[in-house]
């Protein structure tokens, strides 16, 4: 019989997008309890600085808005450590409000900022973990992602719901084309809010029991790099506690 048996994530690269959040920082940290080297790319060089010295890994600033500025934050890593094993793409801003209100600007930002970025991230990661025969990506998509329609999340999200299901979408295609290369995808779908500053003060105290804790969804990014033979973790739902 086949032994399940887990990948080590001792010394390998991960990058970290959006690095400077405050998902992201679980994440990194996860990454890193685990034995991996978190590589951390932010827009706000600031916000990244002091974690990734104290890792002593990369900390890169850049937007990821075009494929030029993509490769040179990927580029900018391989100079800094020499190889790099996997991406978890965090980058994606949120804006709410009925449809009749979000102007083209917000649209366009919204899928810019959870799409695009995604499609231009992975595709500059691609050729280095496939020409090695191992890698992992990872990328957050959302409640709305998952089940869609009427239940698919916050009110007055339908704009962001729509973008986070075409990143949700582009992962599972591209999870499909990796078939074989050794190269594994896994998407987290936070079934509720994560507690952030931000969801603190929009929620109010009454409701800060059910958030989701950042750290569970690093955990779950971990567990999914870290399966192997006998199974994978492609799609991992993370729901508030009961």
């Amino acid at each position: 019989m086949l032994a399940w048996r887990m990948h080590t994530l001792r010394d390998k690269v991960i990058v970290i997008t959006g690095a400077g959040g405050a998902i992201a920082g679980a994440v990194a940290e996860a990454f890193r309890e685990a034995g991996a080297r978190p590589a951390l790319i932010d827009r706000e060089l600031v916000r990244i600085q002091g974690r990734a010295a104290s890792y002593r890994t990369a900390a890169v600033e850049s937007d990821l808005a075009t494929q030029a500025e993509a490769e040179r934050a990927i580029a900018a890593v391989l100079d800094h450590h020499g190889h790099l094993h996997g991406l978890v793409h965090l980058v994606g801003d949120r804006a709410g409000g009925p449809v009749g209100a979000i102007d083209e600007a917000t649209f366009d930002h919204l899928f810019d900022s959870n799409v695009r970025t995604l499609f231009l991230t992975t595709k500059a990661v691609l050729p280095h973990l496939v020409a090695q025969g191992e890698g992992f990506i990872g990328g957050i998509a959302s409640k709305g992602a998952w089940v869609g329609g009427v239940a698919g999340g916050a009110e007055g999200a339908a704009v962001f719901a729509a973008a986070k299901s075409a990143a949700a979408a582009y992962l599972f295609a591209l999870d499909d084309e990796l078939r074989g290369t050794g190269v594994q995808v896994s998407i987290c779908f936070p079934m509720g809010a994560v507690d952030t500053e931000a969801n603190r003060r929009e929620l109010g105290r009454e409701r800060v029991s059910r958030l989701i804790e950042p750290a569970v969804i690093g955990a779950a990014f971990v567990a999914a790099a870290r399966s192997g033979q006998g199974g994978r973790l492609l799609e991992i739902p993370v729901h508030p506690p009961g």
